[in-house]
């Protein structure tokens, strides 16, 4: 009989600000599976057995992969599967979905402009962001669904459909929860509502198969509505030196808001600070209209940001960056259970 176990880390359901986290959720890296001589579809199965309760579960690849944020920053590490499972099952049609391994060559460029620093960066890693539209069923969402588990955007939003209680989990908040590092949680507010709609143009990305929104526009297109589309939400995110960190190593590669970068609120405030251009020029009346409802004018900004240094700005993140209310930073192990099952 084999003594092989999977380590994973679980967030237990109700934990998290308001009513926390709507189901289980379950992160796993790829390696786990590897060691363990598994198949991704079969170290799924085990733990959705083993946790047998409503569970979403992501799956990443640490060691070879890296990945985008909606407003086009590039990080190491990526969700390469993601589940949902209910009573132990996931369900075979709706309950599963790999993210597509991106080709990234020069050519790529012309289009996704912003790839260009984990093309240079992350050579030798593997890029994924969203699925393969032809693998899966539901027309536009990146989702998986089994029972009362709703796993949505690519494992980025997480719901229960029965209850309707949601919960967001961006990118780099989990990636802080796989190298059991700080995480910061507490009630989305308006400016990340109005942030994760300024996009930019990107390939089988988290969202849909070809996000078409130019940097510089907005995808919600919601006006001064925008502020309240996830505004209510608990989320968990990574602190904001990490977030000002990732924004300053775009930028030092020469990147630019609104030009290969999206226009969120985070990285227009990190540039400004910083002495970037903004290219406000760039910048559409749909995307100002949202912006300006949450105190932004894109004309004024860069006079009235304070000149700082890299390692100034990363050590006052925190008024810098606009965003999450009634935010408490913790560590990640305080929260995550760490769990060897069985395969």
């Amino acid at each position: 009989m084999s003594d092989a176990r999977i380590e994973v880390r679980l967030l237990p359901k109700g934990c998290g600000p308001k009513h926390g986290a709507p189901v289980d959720i379950v992160y796993v890296d790829v390696c786990e599976f590897a060691q363990a001589k598994l198949e991704i579809d079969e170290g799924l199965q085990i733990i959705a057995k083993h946790v047998h309760s409503p569970v979403a579960i992501n799956v990443f690849d640490m060691e070879h992969a890296y990945t985008t944020t909606s407003d086009g920053l590039c990080v190491e590490g990526a969700i390469v599967a993601f589940a949902a499972a209910d009573g132990g099952k996931i369900h075979p049609e709706f309950g599963r979905l790999f993210c597509k391994e991106r080709e990234v060559t020069p050519a790529t460029f012309v289009r996704e402009p912003h790839l260009k620093l984990g093309y240079e960066r992350f050579s030798g890693r593997k890029l994924f962001i969203g699925p393969d539209p032809v693998k899966k069923i539901v027309p536009l969402h990146n989702v998986a669904i089994s029972g009362r588990v709703v796993n949505n955007n690519s494992g980025t939003e997480v719901m229960d459909c029965v209850t309707m209680e949601e919960m967001l989990v961006p990118i780099l908040g989990q990636l802080q929860i796989l190298r059991d590092q700080d995480i910061l949680w507490g009630i989305t507010g308006k400016e990340i509502s109005v942030g994760i709609g300024c996009t930019i143009i990107e390939d089988y990305s988290r969202s849909q198969q070809f996000l078409k929104c130019k940097p510089g526009d907005t995808a919600h297109n919601s006006g001064v509505y925008a502020q309240t589309l996830k505004a209510r939400l608990p989320c968990i995110v990574a602190p904001k030196d990490v977030l000002a960190k990732a924004i300053l190593d775009a930028l030092d590669f020469g990147l630019r808001p609104a030009c290969e970068l999206g226009c969120s609120p985070a990285v227009l405030q990190v540039a400004a600070a910083y002495g970037v251009e903004l290219n406000a020029y760039n910048i559409t009346p749909a995307a100002r209209l949202e912006l300006a409802a949450i105190g932004i004018n894109v004309d004024t900004l860069a006079q009235t940001a304070p000149a700082l240094s890299r390692e100034q700005i990363i050590r006052q993140a925190d008024t810098i960056i606009p965003g999450v209310e009634n935010a408490a930073r913790i560590k990640s192990e305080q929260v995550i259970e760490k769990i060897r099952i069985k395969v």
